[in-house]
């Protein structure tokens, strides 16, 4: 019997190495299975995707050429964004839904327009700001070519979720969501993540973490709490 995959989508400029030590926390009850994005990490050769929707296409497209019996898919910041889009791309294809969608620390599509907006900023402002929110070392300012590499990916990742525009009454799903917040992220405040509900026809989940914006990749009772609901929801 093949086991449940869990499909994992990375945060705006992360790669796969961001779950790199996931399969080893949940391999007893899924195979942890990271996507990649082009332009990132090992697809840094691959053209940036020019939104959100071409994203979720080419995600969709390896998730049925996988062709999972059960699986569930998971998204961090940006990646509950794909995760969503995915799941709604998936719903026509001949393929089985998700046993359940999970998204971290970003509000929902319809409240994005909350979100700083930073990816028109200009070239020096955006890699300060990065900094400021920890999202890369100030040594890195002193690398002209990392510079370069660096903001090409974020800002393009930065793009995609901060112009995104939709009829938020067709990204419904019918799979159950499972929301996920860290107390002290102020991209995910929990008033806001709850309206997450609206694009699940089932059941609707919601859990808040002492941490902040990576609390699922810091909070020790994250990987505890996962698996129970992994589990709960295979039941």
């Amino acid at each position: 019997m093949k086991k449940t995959k869990m499909y994992c989508l990375p945060y705006a400029g992360g790669t796969i190495t961001a779950y790199g030590d996931w399969d080893d926390k949940f391999k007893s009850i899924v195979d942890v299975v990271p996507l990649e994005y082009n332009g990132h990490g090992s697809f840094f050769c691959e053209p940036l995707y020019k939104d959100a929707y071409e994203a979720a296409d080419d995600m969709c497209s390896r998730i049925c050429k996988d062709a999972p019996e059960k699986y569930f898919i998971y998204g961090h910041s940006m990646g509950s964004l794909i995760a969503l889009l995915t799941a709604v791309k998936l719903a026509g294809k001949n393929v089985s839904q998700p046993t359940a969608v999970i998204v971290a620390g970003t509000r929902p599509p319809h409240l994005m327009y909350k979100d700083e907006h930073m990816a028109d900023l200009p070239k020096d402002e955006f890699m300060k700001k990065l900094v400021e929110i920890g999202q890369t070392d100030p040594e890195i300012l002193e690398e002209p070519e990392l510079v370069d590499i660096i903001y090409d990916v974020m800002s393009n990742d930065s793009r995609m979720s901060e112009n995104f525009e939709a009829d938020w009454d067709t990204l419904k799903i019918d799979a159950p969501i499972l929301t996920l917040t860290g107390s002290d992220d102020d991209e995910a405040p929990m008033e806001d993540m709850k309206e997450w509900q609206r694009y699940t026809n089932g059941l609707f989940q919601i859990k808040q973490f002492e941490g902040g914006h990576f609390f699922a990749f810091e909070s020790e009772q994250f990987p505890g709490y996962l698996r129970s609901k992994l589990t709960e929801f295979l039941k």
